[in-house]
């Protein structure tokens, strides 16, 4: 039994299918892991403030 050019159509509609799927997956998981960083990046900086500010305080405590 050998494949007609339909079948080999069908399997190639197939396979551009699930690659689209796949590039749309890809993408998705890249847009949360770049939500991640950005959420990272903002509470680092929120915490270097803090500590920025506690110096700060620590050091103007000193000079009183």
């Amino acid at each position: 039994m050998s494949l007609d050019t339909k079948d080999l159509e069908l399997i190639e509609r197939i396979v551009y299918k699930n690659s689209d799927d796949i590039a749309v997956s890809i993408a998705r998981s890249f847009e949360r892991l770049e939500e991640r960083i950005d959420a990272a990046e903002s509470r680092i900086y929120s915490r270097l403030a803090d500590i920025e500010d506690k110096i700060e305080a620590s050091s103007l405590a000193v000079l009183d």
